[in-house]
């Protein structure tokens, strides 16, 4: 499958993807272990759409209102996690220590939306998306 997406990119958008992904790698693993510090991340849990075990992604967050949480996906559905998240839209997100559950959904790109994000969160696609989309994660109450 990931050749698939391989061909629709172009030779320089797999190199950005390449050196992105590298950068990625190497600091996940902190972000992961201390987003709680950082108010401007998220920890977004999803389930291996291949492997069926837990995926922990920091990212930047969005607005979390009204039991709403939202998410920028800067590479769209090139990003490893938008497609986990498509395969089983059941996910949990990480804000500061405390772990709630949720029904995620992709959405087109609606810059009215990502106006109410932070500066972190709205440089992103600008900076490194590749075809970036929303995220909608309603919370369960």
């Amino acid at each position: 499958m990931s050749g698939s997406l391989d061909t629709e990119m172009s030779r320089g958008d797999r190199r950005r993807r390449a050196a992105v992904m590298v950068f990625w790698h190497l600091t996940n693993p902190f972000a992961r272990r201390l987003a709680f510090l950082m108010p401007w991340l998220i920890v977004l849990e999803t389930t291996g759409r291949r492997t069926g075990k837990p995926r922990r992604t920091p990212l930047a967050r969005g607005p979390i209102e009204e039991g709403v949480a939202w998410l920028v996906a800067v590479h769209g559905r090139h990003s490893t996690w938008v497609r986990n998240l498509e395969s089983s839209p059941q996910v949990r997100v990480q804000v500061a220590l405390r772990w709630q559950t949720g029904t995620a959904s992709v959405l087109l790109l609606d810059r009215e939306t990502l106006k109410r994000f932070n500066l972190y969160a709205r440089s992103g696609p600008r900076t490194l998306g590749i075809d970036p989309l929303l995220v909608r994660v309603d919370l369960d109450r």
